[in-house]
């Protein structure tokens, strides 16, 4: 049985679109570059997991309202930093050719 006349997925017809005004050059990775943005992912993952456990002590000493939202503040911070250092870094493999 064909797929031709099944309907698209939301992703398959915003594809289309893309292609259709040139907003969208596809690029295939390659298997080294698949195998290093898996690694970069991995450690940048583990980063996180080790500063999230260092925050989850840190918690134990808090006193005040005050002193635990400024630790939250500073976790949600140094996950975000991390997680555009990561993304960062995940792209300058896809753009390596």
């Amino acid at each position: 049985m064909s797929d031709e006349g099944a309907p698209k997925s939301a992703y398959e017809l915003a594809m289309e679109k893309l292609k259709a005004r040139g907003n969208y050059e596809e690029r295939k990775l390659t298997g080294k570059q698949k195998a290093a943005i898996a690694d970069i992912r991995s450690r940048y993952r583990a980063r996180i997991a080790e500063t999230e456990i260092e925050h989850q002590s840190k918690l134990a000493s808090v006193t005040t309202y005050e002193e635990l939202d400024k630790l939250k503040a500073e976790l949600a911070r140094e996950k975000e930093r991390l997680n555009a250092e990561m993304e960062e870094k995940v792209e300058e493999v896809r753009s390596a050719s």
